[in-house]
């Protein structure tokens, strides 16, 4: 039987999950989509997308994809998704497991896809381990996630606020650096722009679009070099 608090927070996020989608249509018809379309064109073969979510991305996927797999464990999302599947240009599937720990062989996928979810999975570093593993070589990561600032005044607005913005957003965070986080979990940045939502508050301005490869060389934290856990090759080791 769920508590009182688990109560609560089921409701929460089914009105959040009802929401998500009149409350995202501004930014999604004014820059949003734009991207998303712009995005998704380079992906290919088999597609994995994490946190799925409502299903924004559907409308943008190229056609000739030989697989679509929409990952989301969030249940409420899922109903919101499931009902758009229906008109979706293309066949796919739904898989109710988290980012953090995908239910897939390694190398299952060519392109794997995470639009705004990043900013929300409790460990970024886990997710793009998964997504390494899953992923073939060569194959490519497509991300589109708003970041911290590069402004200092911004960033301690961001660190201000993001005790309360987690609570109100399901767990958004205002402060990764997921740039950095994705190079350092064995990719290679092939593309990166950067980007502002017009008439977004600061704290939730900067985007960041682009594409990262799998590579054969996995960064390591100095700890686990001083660890003796691996082949020291300077900061890197082959995987």
């Amino acid at each position: 039987m769920c508590t009182r608090p688990g109560r609560l927070q089921n409701s929460y996020r089914r009105l959040f999950a009802a929401v998500y989608d009149r409350a995202m249509a501004s930014a999604e018809r004014r820059c949003l989509g734009a991207w998303r379309r712009e995005l998704l064109e380079q992906a290919q073969g088999a597609v994995l997308e994490i946190g799925s979510g409502t299903g924004s991305n559907l409308p943008h996927y190229p056609p000739g994809l030989t697989r679509l797999v929409l990952g989301e464990p969030d249940p409420f999302m899922c109903q919101q998704l499931q009902k758009k599947l229906t008109a979706a240009p293309l066949p796919a599937v739904i898989c109710t497991h988290g980012a953090e720990q995908l239910p897939f062989p390694a190398a299952s996928f060519d392109t794997v896809v995470s639009t705004l979810v990043l900013c929300s999975v409790d460990s970024p570093q886990a997710a793009l381990e998964e997504i390494r593993r899953v992923l073939r070589p060569g194959g490519c990561l497509l991300f589109l996630e708003h970041v911290l600032s590069d402004q200092p005044a911004t960033r301690r607005w961001q660190r201000f606020w993001e005790p309360l913005w987690k609570q109100v957003a399901c767990n958004c965070h205002l402060t990764r650096d997921t740039a950095a986080t994705i190079r350092s979990g064995g990719f290679v940045l092939e593309q990166l722009d950067e980007l502002q939502i017009a008439g977004a508050p600061a704290i939730l301005r900067r985007v960041l679009r682009g594409m990262a490869v799998k590579c054969g060389w996995k960064i390591l934290s100095p700890d686990t070099l001083l660890r003796g856990e691996v082949t020291k090759h300077g900061n890197f080791t082959c995987i």
